[in-house]
C-alpha cells in the first residue's frame, strides 16, 4: 500500500448471496492525523428486520452499529489501535489491507471522506436483486392467498345450502296409539256431553223418593206392588 490512510472494510458474509441484506459489514477509516474510527455492524439487515417483526416494531433500513474511535501508530508491518475507552488492539499491515486478529479489513478507498464507489455499486446490485425476488415472492403469495380464499368460500357455500329434512321412521302402532297431528290440521273436537242423561237420573231419584214400606214387616216395596215380597202381607 502506498499510504495507510483510507477506508477499510471487513465483510462477514453469510454465503447465500445478497450481501447487502444477509451479511454484516464492519468499516474502519484511518485518518492522516493519526486518528481512526471503527464502525461494527451488530446484525445483518435481514436479521434486524426479522427481530423487528417479532418484537412488533417498525422495520427500519438502519441497522444497529457500534462506533469506536481512537488513535493509531504503525511501524513497518505492525499497527497498534489505541481506543479511547482504554483498550488496545494489535494488527498487521498486509498487501491488500490490515489484519486484526481473525478479521481482515480490506482497503477499498484512499479517500477518507467519500464512500467507495465499488461498495455503492455492489449495494445497488443487491438491492435490485432483492426487489426482484420480493416481487416474485409477493406475486406467488398473492396467488396462493387467492386460491385459499376461493377454497374457503366454496366450503362455506356448501355448508350454507339447506338440506332436505330427514324422514322420520314410522312409530309402531299399538293399543291406544294416537298419531301426532299434522301441520295445518286440527285435532277432532270431542262432542260435549248432552243433558239427555239428566231426566233419567231425575226419574231414578223420584222413584227412590216414592218407595213404600210394608206395614207388617217394614220391608221396602216398589210402587204398584200389591203384596209384600218378604211377608206376603196385602199392601194398601
Amino acid at each position: 500500500m502506498q499510504s495507510i490512510t483510507g477506508q477499510y472494510e471487513c465483510s462477514h458474509r453469510s454465503g447465500i448471496g445478497l450481501d447487502f441484506f444477509t451479511s454484516r459489514l464492519d468499516r474502519m477509516t484511518l485518518l492522516a492525523n493519526g486518528r481512526f474510527t471503527m464502525i461494527v455492524q451488530e446484525h445483518s439487515r435481514l436479521t434486524h428486520a426479522a427481530q423487528s417483526v417479532i418484537s412488533g416494531q417498525q422495520i427500519s433500513t438502519q441497522v444497529p452499529e457500534t462506533r469506536r474511535e481512537g488513535t493509531y501508530t504503525y511501524q513497518g508491518n505492525s499497527i497498534t489501535l489505541n481506543f479511547d475507552d482504554g483498550t488496545q488492539e494489535q494488527g498487521q499491515v498486509v498487501a491488500n489491507g490490515i489484519q486484526l486478529g481473525q478479521n481482515m479489513f480490506e482497503k477499498v478507498s484512499d479517500s477518507t471522506l467519500l464512500p467507495p464507489t465499488s461498495r455503492l455499486k455492489m449495494d445497488m446490485e443487491d438491492i435490485a436483486k432483492g426487489l426482484k425476488i420480493a416481487g416474485a415472492i409477493g406475486g406467488a403469495a398473492i396467488k396462493a392467498a387467492k386460491t385459499i380464499q376461493d377454497s374457503l368460500q366454496s366450503t362455506q357455500n356448501a355448508q350454507s345450502t339447506p338440506s332436505s329434512p330427514a324422514q322420520t321412521p314410522p312409530q309402531q302402532q299399538g293399543p291406544g296409539y294416537e298419531p301426532p297431528p299434522q301441520a295445518g290440521s286440527a285435532r277432532p273436537v270431542q262432542p260435549a256431553p248432552t243433558n239427555s242423561q239428566q231426566p233419567v237420573q231425575g226419574a231414578i231419584d223420584l222413584q227412590d223418593d216414592e218407595t213404600l214400606f210394608c206395614d207388617q214387616c217394614g220391608a221396602p216395596v216398589r210402587p204398584g206392588k200389591r203384596f209384600c215380597n218378604r211377608c206376603g202381607a196385602r199392601l194398601p
